[in-house]
């Protein structure tokens, strides 16, 4: 067995899931280096809120690359697994889209001087971690970096600017509310109305009430 196949739980083309019956051989390829993705995707992340915390703007491409590479090489060492070894062989694979994107999503944050990986929670139902945010002067602003090369939708930043009104005390259109999802090169930017905002307040103050009545029939 591969160094590859021992970290992971299942093998790659796996019988319990056999789409894999009706790829073509450009298919198998994706697969194959989609397959680690979402783990090296974990590591650009904490690179990332690394050098915002740090106020450590990106110059280039390859100051990203080997930025990450180190930060895995070190976050591994003496760990007594190859895991290190399997992530810095997959990040070959990578788009190269990936690494513009991160520089954008890092030096913008770092100049709005946004908080990184910062808590927002309403209850211990409904809680999340934002990669960057800041509030001043009324002015919300919440970033999220995607490493995914399937399109992303503004939904999960429109709960996290949920939560800030409701774990702030503050009432949406009192807000100027900025979003923006930094993928493939670019910046999706968005202005959400306050009634959208309202009205996920809204339900997460009912899930978090019904659930709480639940809890207390036990």
């Amino acid at each position: 067995m591969s160094s590859l196949s021992t970290f992971m739980d299942h093998a790659l083309f796996s019988p319990s899931q056999p789409a894999w019956l009706n790829y073509d051989d450009d298919d198998l390829i994706n697969a194959y280096c989609n397959s680690h993705r979402a783990a090296l995707g974990t590591e650009i992340h904490e690179w990332s809120s690394a050098q915002i915390k740090l106020s450590n703007k990106v110059s280039n491409i390859k100051e990203i690359e080997k930025g990450v590479k180190t930060h895995i090489f070190e976050k591994y060492t003496g760990t007594g697994a190859d895991y290190g070894k399997m992530l810095l062989e997959n990040m070959d694979y990578l788009p190269h889209e990936i690494y513009p994107t991160v520089k954008l999503f890092v030096n913008d944050s770092i100049g709005y001087r946004m908080s990184s990986e910062q808590k927002i929670e309403y209850s211990d139902l409904c809680w999340g971690t934002s990669d960057a945010i800041t509030c001043v002067d009324n002015k919300l602003f919440i970033f999220d970096l995607k490493t995914g090369s399937r399109p992303a939708k503004e939904t999960q930043l429109l709960v996290y600017a949920a939560l800030f009104c409701l774990q702030e005390h503050t009432k949406p259109n009192e807000l100027e509310i900025e979003t923006r999802i930094y993928q493939n090169g670019d910046a999706l930017i968005t202005n959400p109305p306050s009634d959208v905002i309202y009205d996920i307040m809204s339900k997460i103050v009912h899930l978090d009430s019904v659930i709480g009545k639940f809890r207390g029939r036990r």
